[in-house]
């Protein structure tokens, strides 16, 4: 019961892992769950199925943006001028135009909101099925939250 690392790097006393590292040229065919460093690409990279999958970037941190929008009980449309700040006073627009639903989050009053069923995204937009609520004073409902760069997390 139990398995075996056959490194000789790690041992009992071993405050790290050395994980292979190999040139893009050099990756070996493959068996799920095989971990590499890329140097070419200088990325970790997982074996999944019948490829090898970047798992994180050696690069550094990736950084998450938030865009907060103010929700009037009629608008379904947010971004790209459409829509208001928190503050009310300028038209909403989106820091990072998102490619798909899926590289952002999106909470309306700090309820996630499911892409292409809450809402969908297309050019520098977000389009909700339904308008988000009108600020009541107390519930703090009607804030918009839009979590950017999901989609760099993997790089």
């Amino acid at each position: 019961m139990g398995r075996h690392v056959k490194n000789r790097i790690l041992d009992s006393g071993a405050l790290t892992v050395q994980i292979p590292d190999v040139t893009t040229d050099q990756r070996p065919a493959g068996i799920d769950g095989d971990i590499i460093f890329n140097k070419t690409t200088q990325t970790f990279q997982g074996y999944i199925g019948s490829q090898w999958y970047n798992i994180s970037s050696a690069a550094g941190e990736k950084t998450l943006t938030t865009d907060k929008f103010q929700g009037d009980g009629s608008t379904t449309v947010f971004g790209a001028g459409s829509g208001n700040t928190l503050d009310g006073s300028t038209a909403a627009t989106l820091s990072v135009i998102p490619g798909a639903s899926t590289d952002i989050l999106v909470f309306v009053g700090g309820v996630y909101q499911t892409p292409e069923t809450n809402y969908t995204v297309s050019g520098g937009q977000i389009t909700f099925g339904s308008p988000p609520p009108a600020n009541d004073g107390v519930t703090n409902g009607h804030i918009i939250t839009v979590v950017h760069n999901l989609q760099k997390l993997g790089e």
